[in-house]
C-alpha cells in the first residue's frame, strides 16, 4: 500500500496549466516534491463565444516555465504552491510578450483516514492588472502599428476549492480517481465549475502512463465585465483530455512529458483555442 501512495503522490503533481494536485492522496509528515516544466501551445482555430469555429488567420502561441511544488506538513496536510516563473503570449502576426503568470498557493487536507479523500482549497494570486500589449508585427493600412491585450495573468483573484477521491489497486500498480472543483473569481468574473478523472498504470517498473478526462463549465454571474479575450477564460467551457507519461530515473529523480488537447464531446468549446499542448519536465521527490 505503502507503494501505492508513493505512485499516486508523484503522479498528481505532474499537471502544467492551472496546476492542482487533484487526488485523495496527501504526503507524508516532511516529504517533498519539486518540478520543473516547459509547455507550449500554437493553434489558429478559435471557437467563438457562441461554440462557433472561427479561423483567426494567424496562430495564437503561448509558452512557460513552472515550477510546482509540495510540502507535507503533517501526513494529513499538505501544502501547495504553483508558481509560472515566465509565460510568453504571441500572435504570428505580432511580437511576443513576457511576463510571471498567477501563483497559487493551497493546502489539501486529507478527509478520512480509512480512504483517501481529500479537500484542496487554493489561493490564485494576480502577478498584474491583466494588460500586456504586444505590437503587431507590420504597419496597418494607415501606417499605425496596432496592439492587442495578451495578458499573463488575468488581474484578480480565484479561490479553487477541489474535493477528490482516488483508488489503488491490489496490484500495487493501477490507480484511479475523481474530482470535482469550483474556481470563485473576483472583478465580476464568472465561477467555473470543473470535474475530471483519470486512470494510471506502471508499465516495467520504470514507466508510468496516466489518461486524463476534465470539463469545464461557466456557472452563472450576474456581472460579466471582462467577456472580451479568451486570456481571461471568461465564458469558456471545454471537454480537456490528455495523456501523461513518467519514466523513473532513480527512485528519486524523474522525466515527464504530457500532451493534451480539447474536444466537444460532453461539453461545447466556447471562448477557446483549440489544439494540442506539449509539456516535457524533470521531478525529484523525497
Amino acid at each position: 500500500m505503502e507503494k501505492i501512495k508513493i505512485f499516486l503522490g508523484i503522479c498528481f503533481c505532474l499537471l502544467t496549466v492551472g496546476l492542482q494536485a487533484q487526488s485523495g492522496w496527501t504526503r507524508e509528515a516532511k516529504g517533498f516534491y519539486l518540478q520543473a516544466s516547459a509547455s507550449y501551445f500554437s493553434s489558429n482555430n478559435y471557437y467563438t463565444t457562441e461554440g462557433r469555429l472561427a479561423d483567426q488567420g494567424s496562430d495564437f502561441r503561448t509558452s512557460g516555465l513552472l515550477l510546482y511544488g509540495e510540502y507535507g506538513i503533517s501526513d494529513r496536510f499538505t501544502a501547495i504552491v504553483d508558481l509560472p516563473i515566465v509565460r510568453l503570449n504571441s500572435f504570428s502576426t505580432t511580437e511576443t510578450v513576457a511576463g510571471v503568470g498567477n501563483i497559487q498557493l493551497g493546502v489539501k487536507y486529507k478527509l478520512l483516514k480509512s480512504f483517501p479523500l481529500s479537500l484542496q482549497v487554493a489561493l490564485d494570486i494576480p502577478t498584474n492588472d491583466g494588460t500586456n500589449f504586444a505590437r503587431s508585427n507590420e504597419p496597418n493600412a494607415f501606417g499605425q502599428f496596432d496592439e492587442i491585450n495578451l495578458p499573463v495573468s488575468d488581474g484578480e483573484f480565484n479561490i479553487w476549492t477541489t474535493l477528490a477521491a482516488s483508488h489503488g489497486f491490489k496490484n500495487g500498480k493501477t490507480y484511479a480517481s475523481a474530482f470535482s472543483c469550483v474556481n470563485f473569481r473576483t472583478e465580476g468574473f464568472s465561477n467555473q465549475f470543473q470535474a475530471g478523472v483519470e486512470l494510471g498504470h506502471l508499465f516495467f517498473n520504470k514507466l508510468y502512463l496516466i489518461g486524463k478526462l476534465k470539463i469545464q463549465e461557466r456557472l452563472s454571474s450576474e456581472n460579466n465585465v471582462q467577456s472580451g479575450s479568451f486570456l481571461f477564460g471568461e465564458g469558456t467551457t471545454f471537454t480537456n483530455y490528455g495523456i501523461m507519461s513518467m519514466y523513473k530515473i532513480t527512485d528519486h529523480f524523474n522525466l515527464v512529458a504530457q500532451y493534451s488537447d480539447y474536444a466537444g464531446f460532453l461539453v461545447d468549446r466556447k471562448n477557446v483555442y483549440d489544439g494540442g499542448t506539449i509539456s516535457l519536465g524533470v521531478s525529484f521527490e523525497y
